[in-house]
């Protein structure tokens, strides 16, 4: 079978009222891996209700209102042209890892929760909660602003579990006098011990 019986397929099982939406699931993992899909997150792409999502506590990602408005825009012009990135379904709900602000949008916009059914296309990641927090920085850092207090918690929750210096800067794409500033700005002396300083600190009498 190529690509477009497999999505002719999957398009009757998604409209279909008389498959239960749990059983849906099962065969959309069924017929992705039939066609032999890449095992990547992406290749499984599943619509679910738009108030079965739970934002974060974690995420420091913060978008201004110009920025809002010009997601908004684009969705209502272009469509949904990304999922939503969320953990595996928990008590009825996916907590998201990331696109808080396309989720929060979707939800509150008339036109665009009518025009998608009240649902959002998501791709689930299966990680441990540690690793869903650094998910949610990596693919934040690179197109927003951090409030520095609350990528301080991120970074601070990472020491409490044990990550160390350099662990962090590897996830997170930081330099080591931003995780050291980070951690001295939460006032964590007790983490920060062991760290080196940066080179061009230098004390002279």
């Amino acid at each position: 079978m190529n690509k477009s019986v497999k999505q002719d397929i999957l398009d009757i099982i998604k409209e279909s009222e008389a498959i239960f939406e749990n059983r849906k699931k099962e065969l959309i993992k069924k017929i992705v891996a039939a066609f032999n899909q890449h095992k990547e997150p992406i290749s499984e792409v599943l619509w679910v209700p738009v108030n079965s999502i739970s934002p974060n506590s974690y995420n420091p990602n913060k978008m201004a209102s110009p920025e809002k408005r010009l997601l908004l825009r684009s969705m209502l012009d272009h469509g949904i042209t990304q999922p939503l990135l969320v953990a595996p379904e928990k008590n009825q709900l996916y907590e998201l890892i990331d696109g808080y602000h396309r989720w929060k949008i979707i939800k509150r916009n008339k036109e665009l929760r009518n025009r998608l059914n009240q649902n959002v296309p998501v791709v689930i990641l299966n990680t441990s909660n540690k690793n869903q927090i650094v998910a949610s920085i990596q693919h934040n850092r690179a197109r927003g602003r951090h409030q520095i207090g609350e990528i301080g918690e991120v970074v601070k929750t990472l020491s409490n579990n044990g990550w160390s210096s350099a662990k962090i800067m590897d996830a997170l794409g930081m330099e080591a006098d931003e995780v050291l500033r980070l951690k001295q700005f939460k006032g964590l002396g007790e983490l920060f011990k062991d760290d080196d300083y940066s080179p061009s600190w230098t004390w002279e009498e």
